[in-house]
């Protein structure tokens, strides 16, 4: 649990109580809560016990006097209510039912021949004229009707209304008065839950999940309950619960159209496809439900279909033109196109029916933060902090783009500030903990280059990502014309869920390796996945190439073409010919399809290239949102980006990104840039790849027939040889017969699948198979030849590599030696073997420097013979001409070990003042 300063004074046992006696006071009707005033209605929230946080699990040190931080936790329906004991429709009156189906003309004539102080008439008018925008109308029929019945549908009506429009106080005397006759009326379970959704909008979660819970134990059969109940829980950030609770009002009444958007509005986030999906069954029954159509504004907006957006803006306004949500969104839409001016008039008009509204500058905000347009999101959110310092969810949001743009310190305080106002919001939570984690980080400034880390990952990688991240700077800046705006800040988490939070406020972004915000970059650090899942230095190079396209198109490229140019930009960074970690040459084209970075993906491209499954340039951007596509996605954009350099060379891939920084969009930027629009462009690609890929493309098709599951080793052969054209099933069947001990008929047809599709890579790939055939057979020059194949076309699997550096080591290969450990760097830099033999080979070649950097990194990885890592490390001082250090490192060596002899030894001949001796000690 992280340590920081308690939120609240009181006990965990006290706030149980709390609840408990005023969830019985509700069911029962017990005046005995109502000897004060209904503001005295306990009216705090009371954070529960704090829950492990998936954020971190490592306790941080408090300051003194400091207690952790408590989390509230997430309201519950414990204990379990009354199941529901009906499944058919409840009966509600006609009226009721066309408001919710969105028949409003209905409604009203339902209750035309109710006289004009009638309870249900003056609610059912007042829901329709709130419903068409007309406010002032709806305002003055639910203040009539909230005098007849205070505790009543109108009050409640009102008090939202009230609230809606910045009235606060006013609310507050309505909601608190509608609460006191509830709990004095007895047991209406309808009440109950009126009353819980007074208590919802004053900011009072744990009495309204009480009030629910009671309205659920006393009718348990209505949907209305359960949905109230439902948006509770998603105020207070309990999806699950607030899953639940729609799922159990439409088993109620399947037709019930606030329940089915209650889910959509829960889908949002994680789950945009079943959000729209839900949407849409909502309006297909309500076909004017204006919060239906705005959710589904929100999604498209956030996905880039900005003309979408706007449709769904105008069908919500079709019904409620003055609509103030529909009118922040609209704003959003203007600003992120660069009208200003509009923006700021559509702004205007959604703050006119309450200009304390800070929810409607909170949400151009968060829009813009979708575009990684942080700076701008951060001024509008500072706006709505302003307008409304209560609003929790403009403080949240403002704490976590603060943190994209760098500002670690301003976050802190507008986090504690959202903690304090909605200790319910994980998020929050999480970020605090996070910033908590990121205190025990150091930092190491190089210009505008910070990059901060665990001491750990410091010690040992400080000597390769900070000269990686300046080159990458340097060459990325050079290459594009453009000095990026600094510092730039680069956080590295041992944790991959810290680097989740730190990116997205939650655990979790499965397959997430970094990401960058235009001046912050965040990534897993080696420690924080298993070694040979991913090469943390091509990670880094990819992130600050995204420095360089987000800056120089202020924030506005498009996604496919950044992820483009990124992966297109490791490929250069690392060709075939190139070395890792060395200074190669970037300029210089690799060889097809072998590249060591940046090919990772190319054999599921090509197969989906020889199904006609690509997706056109035009909707590239949804290949990203499907996790079935997205890999390939990467590099068929980075593919793109290299036809763009190959016929319109870097000058044209620099005015296709300043374009968009200039407000164009993909035909016009396009047109500007290259003379053409997006179909030639997309005409140039299609041709492009079918030449590249037409030698494997045959390769790559399915056979007729289906591969023999079981067989004797020469039938199978029999088998690939009659489908001796086709990859997957030389693969296939070769892994076979490995796997029943036939290398002899497996090598082969590994042989083959190399021929048929020369780029294909990974540990279970043809040249790494084919290599563990010839090193078991003892052909240690075939397995070389093999191995150095595979090390150009696969950057990240680690047992080939392993192999490489054993086979080395044994034949004294100090090229190839070198050449594997430098890649086992990137993919396994905390081995401190690795380190050991990178300082053996410099100090045999009288690099002192970098053998001395080396051993005491071996030091720093944690060796599993210190007394020996040290005296290594001796020794390179001593062959260094510093018999100090070599001092120092010798006893450290015999305060390990005292008898070990090597150091005795060279103890001695420092203490006699012996040349240093030519030869390295093995």
């Amino acid at each position: 649990m992280f340590s920081e300063k308690v939120r609240s004074e009181t006990t965990p046992a006290a706030a149980t109580a709390s609840s408990i006696t005023f969830v019985l006071c509700a069911c029962l009707g017990l005046a005995a809560l109502l000897s004060s005033s209904a503001a005295a209605h306990a009216r705090t929230i009371q954070p529960a016990p704090a829950q492990p946080t998936p954020a971190s699990t490592s306790p941080t040190s408090a300051a003194p006097g400091d207690e952790p931080r408590q989390q509230a936790a997430p309201e519950s329906k414990e204990p379990a209510q009354s199941a529901p004991s009906k499944r058919t429709p409840v009966e509600v009156h006609p009226a009721e039912r066309a408001l919710l189906e969105g028949r409003l003309d209905e409604a009203l004539s339902l209750v035309a021949d109710r006289g004009p102080d009638d309870a249900l008439g003056l609610v059912v008018r007042g829901r329709v004229a709130k419903a068409r925008g007309r406010l002032d109308e709806a305002e003055q029929l639910f203040t009539r009707g909230a005098k007849r019945t205070p505790e009543g549908d109108a009050a409640l009506e009102l008090g939202l209304l009230l609230l809606a429009r910045g009235r606060r106080a006013d609310a507050e005397v309505v909601l608190d008065r509608l609460v006191v006759a509830v709990l004095e009326g007895g047991r209406d379970g309808l009440a109950l839950a009126r009353a819980g959704r007074a208590r919802m909008a004053l900011g009072e979660p744990r009495q309204a999940n009480a009030l629910f819970r009671a309205a659920a134990q006393v009718v348990p059969d209505h949907p209305a309950v359960h949905t109230d109940w439902g948006e509770l829980f998603l105020e207070t950030h309990n999806t699950a619960e607030a899953v639940g609770s729609f799922q159990t009002a439409l088993k109620l009444d399947p037709r019930w159209s606030p329940a089915i958007l209650g889910l959509a509005r829960a889908h949002a986030d994680e789950n945009p496809s079943a959000a729209r999906e839900a949407a849409a069954k909502a309006l297909a029954i309500h076909p004017w439900l204006v919060d239906a159509h705005l959710l589904l504004a929100t999604l498209a907006i956030d996905e880039d279909d900005l003309e979408g957006g706007r449709d769904a803006l105008r069908r919500a306004r079709v019904q409620d033109s003055t609509n103030v949500e529909a009118a922040a969104l609209a704003a959003a839409i203007q600003f992120i196109e660069d009208r200003t001016k509009e923006g700021e008039a559509d702004l205007a008009r959604a703050l006119a029916v309450n200009p304390q509204n800070g929810d409607v500058p909170r949400m151009v905000g968060e829009r813009l933060a979708r575009q990684y347009r942080f700076d701008e999101a951060v001024a509008f959110l500072r706006r709505a902090v302003e307008l409304d310092p209560e609003n929790a969810r403009a403080h949240g949001a403002l704490g976590l783009h603060l943190m994209r743009t760098g500002d670690e310190d301003a976050a802190r305080a507008v986090l504690e500030r959202a903690f304090e106002l909605d200790p319910y919001d994980v998020v929050t939570y999480n970020l605090l903990g996070l910033l908590d984690t990121l205190a025990g980080f150091q930092t190491v400034r190089e210009g505008e280059l910070l990059v901060r880390m665990d001491p750990r990952d410091l010690s040992v990688l400080r000597g390769y990502l900070v000269p990686l991240a300046e080159e990458a700077l340097s060459t990325l800046s050079a290459r594009y014309g453009f000095t990026p705006q600094g510092p730039i800040l680069i956080e590295v988490f041992p944790r991959h869920d810290d680097f989740a939070v730190r990116t997205l406020g939650l655990p979790g972004l499965i397959g997430g390796l970094g990401a960058c915000f235009g001046r912050v970059v965040t990534m897993d650090s080696p420690r924080a996945r298993p070694a040979g899942t991913f090469n943390w230095a091509a990670t880094l190079w990819h992130e600050l190439a995204h420095v360089i396209t987000l800056q120089l198109s202020r924030q506005r490229i498009p996604r496919w073409l950044s992820e483009g140019v990124s992966v297109f930009e490791e490929s250069r960074a690392r060709p075939a010919s190139g070395g890792p970690l060395r200074r190669g040459s970037p300029e210089r084209e690799a060889q097809q399809g072998q590249t060591a970075w940046g090919g990772e993906a190319q054999l599921e491209f090509a197969e989906a290239l020889s199904k006609g499954e690509l997706q056109p340039i035009k909707e590239l951007r949804a290949g990203f949102s499907n996790p079935k596509t997205i890999t390939r996605t990467y590099f068929q954009a980075s593919l793109v980006v290299a036809r763009i350099v190959e016929k319109y060379g870097d000058k044209g891939l620099q005015a296709f990104i300043r374009a968009f920084g200039d407000g164009l969009d993909e035909e016009t930027a396009s047109q500007r840039a290259f003379g053409v629009g997006l179909d030639e462009l997309q005409r140039d690609f299609d041709a492009y790849v079918q030449r590249r890929y037409a030698a494997v493309l045959p390769a790559l098709r399915s056979p007729e027939a289906k591969l023999p599951m079981n067989g004797s080793p020469q039938g199978l052969a029999a088998f690939a040889n009659r489908y001796a054209g086709h990859y997957f099933v030389q693969m296939a069947i070769a892994r076979r017969l490995i796997k029943n001990d036939r290398p002899n008929e497996a090598g082969p047809l590994l042989e083959r699948a190399a021929r048929l599709v020369p780029f294909a890579g990974g540990e279970d790939g043809p040249q790494a198979l084919l290599a563990n055939l010839a090193a078991k057979a003892g052909r240690k020059d075939a397995a070389l030849k093999h191995l150095d194949e595979h090390l150009v076309r696969d950057h990240t699997s680690i047992e080939p590599v392993r192999q490489l550096l054993q086979i080395a080591q044994e034949q004294g290969d100090e090229a190839r030696l070198d050449r594997a450990a430098s890649r086992l760097i990137e993919i396994a830099p905390f081995d401190p073997e690795l380190h050991s033999t990178l300082g053996r080979l410099a100090l045999g070649r009288g690099d002192f420097q970098t053998a001395v950097r080396e051993l005491q990194t071996a030091i720093d990885a944690g060796p599993s013979d210190v007394a020996a890592a040290h005296t290594e490390l001796a020794e390179a001082y001593w062959q260094a001409g510093r018999p100090a250090e070599t001092k120092k490192h010798v006893i450290a060596a015999l305060e390990v070990a005292p008898r070990f002899e090597r150091a005795q030894e060279l103890l001695l001949a420092v203490v006699d003042g012996e040349a240093p001796k030519k030869e390295v000690r093995e």
